[in-house]
């Protein structure tokens, strides 16, 4: 072996304790200390306490020079200044960028602090999957082109992990393999370097981190990625980048089609030119045997450096996959995933005439085509490949033989969602499918090797395979060249699907569920062979779109679940996302009527073709609006509809009318309710589910009684409707006796928020009478509980037997529109021309009052009242047959459709983590389902008032499956 010393680095010694003592000495940072891996350097975190900073520190080795120290520090400043984020020096306490410290043996380092980043590598993601790999490979692009610009003298480094040093360092290195190994593994070290050495010349050089891999890209709470660790940067071959993080991904995944992932996202950023393509590849494989011996020797010099055995094994994958595979097969692979021909000059033959201007037949979650349920229908796709194959060709007059329709790879097709949420069917298509005309000839895109089957073909070539089937008239042949025919579509004519795979890999399943991946080496995208704008995949979409909200909204916006689906369609009690998996939704009270209710949609499009604009006009709708309303009340206590935009807006309008017409200030109000989020609405809402410190915020008008709950409230059982009355009796009793008579009792008739508790018999009608008997007026919120949801009646203060003075409506009055309304009396409402006149912008326009109508319009016609009263009755006692086998369920509250199931361990205690589980696991079994009440230990149960017998036997099969395995 030739003498090695430069490739043989031993880690400086320093421990845990002297780092910490190190980082308080030079930058004043004190906390808990933990070593983090690499090779020759030592990095440790110091998550700060007291005050102290957080930081990262980093002993480099010594042969690391200053200027090669000075040139990390410059490329950091440079990258985060080019919007790549990465960690930056911190300067000691005496100002300096590096200091001079000794390890345990005496021997001399340089130490540096640097930003410690808050975020987790991608190499340690639950799932590291071909997303993944394309976003890093897009993120490695985006570094390079930053970098492509930047210069420093020191950027010459000559150290072992440069690609143009690879072969001297596998040759010098080799015999630290063992025996068995060395000559292979020098073999394919040797023949790859051949390769790149044919075009050496032409590939271009830059600046480039050399270790972009998952395990230096961490992940932020946002999303978004930061690159770690320069200690490997400098000037090599650009190329050299992707061929690093693609020997990464290789040892991750063993996947040829998630190293393509990666390519496509780099060149995204960078277009790579025909010779770093052809020696991508070669590349990798140089790369699997630096990181092989490298890893043997490393093991060897420095037996006690854990990071070094870990990765050891990856290394190994790395070295063996990568030599194990032929060259002109993966190029041409890798070749296609950078959007090239998978041969150098190769232009590809369409597969059938019209193809290039062929119509996309949009088959996917959110098609227009499938619009209104048509996506149930048998015919859906045959329908929508007709009108779109018609349409194209009359944009084309006269040229039929163009009428070619294209449904595409990778989309979630709509189609193929089934009804059922407990079997989830496979509806990702993993082909591209064609509708040409009865008898068109299919031609070869480019030359190969033919194998027939009895409708079918195989075309292949230097390992791609594409495999067309749904083919008549099979020509007899085993070679073609491009453009020769390969078959034709049979006379009725057939759909054909096109798919391509790797040679040597087994064909996956035409359809993939909503989890699988997007291509694997069975089932690549043959769209850039086709000329077919391909599909993005929709993980990637999710991830983006996860973060483009967080960043837009920020931390107090709330959002369900740890990992949200991306939900794209909704139908009646159905929401569907954007990777084909449909959802039993069981908590949206506000699509009272479903989801995309067709005639909702039809009159509110309509109304919004004629006219929208606010109520200071005058138009026919909102006086039918206020009417249809007013049917649902007693008309001798309420004859006036004031529009709003929102349940905020009803409830801050509700209290100014209040305190308007009674000439006070004062508002009683209930512990555990929420109402709303403007001024008004927020100061009655006490909901700790909402604000922890809500009880501490109120202002000092808003004065609380005890929320009556009898089942863990402060009196319970059935009698205890008196003893809650005589709390706000008595609150208002001592408030007028102070000279603040209150102008005003809210609360939810049934209490939403605490999870659809019911009130004690008595409670609210007595509740009621207290406040009138000081001069004040009841408000009844039925925001959430009301418009026959509850099934005995239309409004919650109904079933209670109380009759309010003022009550807001909204959510499901417009089934998710801007609609809602204050209902009262005129001489309520007189009180506001002392302020002004009032008018509305969404809620009192045409629109929002058509969509009014149009709900309370298919309440009457389908009778979802009387549904909720039956369906609700029927789910309430399945649910309490549940609970005589699951002791975690401690009671049901609510009425109707409009339930609330309490979880609890022993007695009272709330189940408050099993309660969290629980929506998390329900969410797997396509059940969309929330926490709430002030403990949040009540799943809540308020979905579509058109939930069926099966869909509640859905629901309680779901949660029974979900309790059993909780329980355990």
């Amino acid at each position: 072996m030739s003498d090695s010393t430069p490739f043989l680095l031993r880690r400086p010694d320093v421990d845990d304790a002297l780092a910490g003592e190190l980082a308080a000495m030079h930058w004043g940072a004190a906390g808990a200390v933990h070593e983090l891996g690499s090779q020759q350097d030592r990095n440790f975190a110091l998550t700060g306490g007291g005050g102290a900073p957080s930081l990262l520190l980093k002993i480099h080795h010594p042969s690391t020079t200053a200027q090669e120290i000075d040139l990390q520090v410059v490329v950091a400043r440079h990258l985060v200044a080019a919007g790549v984020p990465t960690p930056v020096t911190l300067p000691a306490q005496d100002g300096a960028t590096t200091v001079a410290v000794t390890d345990r043996e005496g021997a001399g380092a340089t130490a540096r602090a640097l930003e410690l980043v808050d975020g987790r590598s991608l190499a340690d993601a639950p799932e590291f999957d071909g997303a993944i790999a394309e976003e890093l490979g897009r993120f490695a692009g985006r570094t390079v082109a930053a970098l492509a610009p930047f210069a420093h003298p020191a950027a010459e480094r000559g150290i072992q992990w440069e690609m143009r040093r690879a072969f001297e360092v596998v040759e010098t290195l080799v015999d630290e393999l063992p025996v068995d190994r060395r000559d292979a593994s020098l073999g394919a070290a040797r023949e790859a370097a051949a390769r790149v050495d044919a075009v050496a010349a032409s590939l271009p050089l830059q600046v480039i981190h050399g270790d972009l891999t998952a395990d230096n890209v961490l992940r932020g709470a946002g999303g978004g990625l930061s690159l770690v660790d320069l200690g490997d940067v400098g000037r090599s071959w650009r190329v050299a980048e992707i061929a690093i993080l693609a020997a990464d991904v290789l040892g991750r995944t063993q996947s040829i089609a998630q190293v393509g992932r990666a390519v496509r996202g780099f060149v995204s950023e960078v277009d790579l030119t025909d010779d770093e393509l052809d020696v991508l590849w070669p590349m990798v494989v140089l790369r699997g045997a630096v990181l092989a011996v490298s890893g043997a020797s490393q093991l060897r010099i420095d037996a006690d450096n854990d990071y070094a055995r870990e990765r050891f094994a990856h290394e190994l994958s790395v070295h063996d996959l990568s030599a194990g595979v032929a060259h002109d097969v993966v190029t041409s692979q890798l070749r296609l995933a950078a959007g090239r021909p998978h041969r150098r000059g190769t232009a590809y033959v369409p597969l059938v005439d019209g193809l290039a201007d062929a119509a996309i037949v949009d088959l996917g979650i959110d098609s227009p085509a499938l619009d209104e349920g048509r996506w149930r229908d048998a015919e859906a796709e045959d329908r929508a490949a007709r009108d779109a194959a018609a349409a194209r060709a009359g944009d084309a007059p006269g040229s039929g033989t163009r009428a070619v329709a294209v449904a595409r790879f990778g989309e979630a097709r709509l189609t193929r969602v089934p009804w059922d949420v407990a079997a989830p069917t496979a509806a990702r298509a993993r082909f591209v499918e064609l509708w040409a005309p009865a008898g068109a000839t299919v031609r070869a895109p480019f030359a190969g090797r033919v194998v027939s089957f009895p409708d079918a073909v195989e075309l292949d070539d230097r390992g791609v395979v594409l495999r067309v089937e749904g083919l008549a008239s099979i020509p007899p042949v085993s070679e073609v060249r491009a453009g020769d025919e390969l078959g034709a579509v049979s006379a009725d004519g057939a759909r054909l699907r096109v798919s391509r795979r790797v040679a040597g890999a087994e064909a996956d399943d035409a359809f993939v569920g909503p989890t699988g991946e997007f291509e694997t080496d069975g089932a690549l995208d043959p769209s850039p062979i086709l000329g077919v704008e391909p599909v993005r995949d929709p993980v990637i979409v999710l991830r983006e779109t996860r973060a483009a909200r967080d960043r837009a909204m920020g931390g107090a916006s709330e959002r369900y679940y740890v990992s949200p689906p991306q939900i794209e369609r909704g139908w009646d009690t159905r929401l569907i996302d954007a990777r084909g998996r449909a959802y039993l939704d069981m908590v949206n009270n506000v699509t009272a009527i479903g989801h995309c209710h067709p005639a909702f949609v039809r009159r509110v499009s309509r109304q919004l073709g004629l006219l929208n604009t606010n109520s200071r006009f005058l138009f026919d709708a909102y006086a039918r609006y206020t009417e249809r309303l007013l049917a649902h009340f007693p008309r001798d206590r309420f004859d006036t509809v004031l529009p709003v935009n929102s349940g905020s807006e009803a409830v801050d309008l509700a209290l100014r009318l209040a305190q308007l017409s009674t000439g006070r200030r004062d508002v009683i109000a209930l512990r555990e309710g929420y109402h709303g989020w403007t001024m008004g609405a927020d100061a009655v809402t006490t909901s700790a589910f909402d604000n922890p410190a809500a009880l501490q915020s109120r202002p000092e008008w808003v004065h609380l009684a005890d929320a009556p709950n009898p089942y863990r409230g402060a009196h319970r059982g059935g009698d205890s409707g008196a003893a809650y009355a005589e709390q706000v009796a008595e609150l208002a009793s001592r408030l007028t006796r102070e000279g603040r008579a209150p102008a005003a009792f809210i609360s939810e008739p049934v209490l939403g928020n605490a999870g659809g508790v019911v009130p004690p018999p008595g409670y609210l009608p007595a509740a009621y009478d207290a406040i009138r008997a000081h001069g004040g007026l009841a408000i009844a919120d039925e925001v959430q509980v009301g418009l026959g949801r509850l099934g005995s009646t239309f409004w919650g203060w109904e079933m209670l037997g109380a009759v309010p003075d003022i009550v807001t409506v909204a959510k499901a009055a417009g089934n998710a529109y801007p609609v809602g309304a204050v209902v009262t009396r005129r001489e309520i409402v007189e009180a506001l021309r002392e302020e002004g006149m009032f008018f509305s912008s969404a809620g009192g326009a045409p629109a929002g009052a058509v969509a009014g109508v149009a709900v309370l319009d298919v309440i009457a016609d389908e009778d979802l009242q009387g549904n909720a009263l039956r369906v609700g009755a029927y789910l309430r006692n399945a649910l309490e047959t549940l609970a005589e086998r699951h002791p975690l369920i401690g009671t049901i509250h609510g009425s109707g459709l409009y339930l609330g199931i309490e979880l609890v361990r022993d007695g009272l205690d709330p189940a408050v983590a099993e309660t969290a589980e629980i929506c998390e696991r329900l969410l797997e079994e396509g059940v969309i389902m929330q926490p709430t009440s002030e403990r949040s230990n009540v799943l809540k149960v308020k979905p579509p008032m058109t939930l069926t017998r099966d869909d509640a036997d859905t629901f309680v099969a779901a949660l029974d499956r979900v309790l059993r395995r909780v329980r355990r």
